[in-house]
């Protein structure tokens, strides 16, 4: 009885007190040029399948669909009693030019599977999943320490290709998994909505016009 008090007690300090942060994350040097798209998560508002908005950039949601997790204070996704399992679906239109993608996750408590941080390129039905090279970041020395990990995707195969979606998966195989913070910088950006691409347009068509 006291060893499951305790344990409880843990987790809900544990839960209170953990704080969203990325510790020296990698930043790719195209980040933020043109022809690039980036989205971040430092806190989280839904715990069970709802979508969690990005709170800069824009292009995905990210939603949990493992059971058992809640919003900690800080306002971590914490796996309470089940496994995390994130899924991040697009939110925009698709990707034109995708070439790289850098992920930084940052977690604490039970870790998230390391080697199984996936990409899924183009439509469910005839998709392709694209694997990842994950290198550990810092942060850590206790189970209550957020550490970060980098996952780098190679997408060259598809930079020629026609516009296409992008998703990303991973998860914790236990409970006890605290998901502070993640970033995503995407190499190739959403494709132009007609009326700004129209807009694109006319601005060449002013521009040579003057010239």
């Amino acid at each position: 009885m006291f060893k499951t008090l305790t344990a409880v007690t843990a987790a809900l300090i544990f839960a209170g007190s953990a704080t969203a942060d990325l510790v020296n994350p990698l930043v790719p040097t195209w980040a933020g040029a043109p022809g690039s798209s980036s989205a971040q998560w430092d806190s989280f508002t839904s715990a069970d399948g709802g979508a969690n908005a990005p709170e800069s950039g824009s292009g995905f949601n990210l939603y949990n669909f493992g059971t058992g997790a809640i919003i900690a204070g800080s306002g971590n996704l914490y796996g309470a009693s089940g496994a995390l399992n994130i899924h991040v679906y697009p939110a925009g239109p698709p990707i034109l030019g995708l070439s790289a993608a850098v992920v930084n996750i940052s977690f604490a408590g039970n870790p998230i599977d390391t080697g199984d941080v996936r990409a899924f390129v183009g439509p469910q039905s005839s998709g392709t999943e694209v694997g990842s090279v994950a290198t550990f970041q810092g942060g850590g020395g206790s189970s209550f320490s957020p550490q970060t990990w980098a996952f780098e995707f190679d997408f060259s195969a598809f930079t020629l290709g026609p516009p296409q979606s992008l998703s990303f998966f991973f998860g914790s195989e236990l409970a006890n998994s605290s998901l502070d913070a993640i970033s995503i910088d995407v190499l190739g950006a959403p494709i132009p909505a007609p009326g700004a691409a129209l807009a694109l347009g006319l601005l060449g068509v002013t521009r040579r016009r003057r010239g």
